[in-house]
């Protein structure tokens, strides 16, 4: 029995082509909430400012009263009041 390749087996499971990449998936929900998924790791984490890092850059969260709801090693969730969402 031969054994699939990984796009294959990628389009089979229906996940997103930036999951194959290594690329960070940034949802907003509103100015409260903000899900990142496939990211590397937290750079710094303050209540004004979450910065993670990405494969090829650095995702930055500001806001007010930020923190961090859920934390897992496929995707972190922030809410808070949500100022703005940067690639550095």
């Amino acid at each position: 029995m031969p054994i699939p390749n990984t796009r294959a087996i990628w389009r089979t499971l229906q996940m997103p082509d930036d999951y194959q990449k290594g690329n960070a998936i940034v949802s907003v929900e509103g100015r409260e909430r903000v899900r990142v998924e496939n990211f590397k790791g937290i750079c710094s984490y303050t209540t004004e400012e979450v910065r993670l890092a990405a494969r090829r850059n650095i995702i930055c969260v500001r806001g007010k009263r930020l923190q961090i709801d859920c934390y897992t090693k496929e995707e972190i969730e922030i809410s808070g009041w949500i100022d703005a969402v940067a690639y550095e």
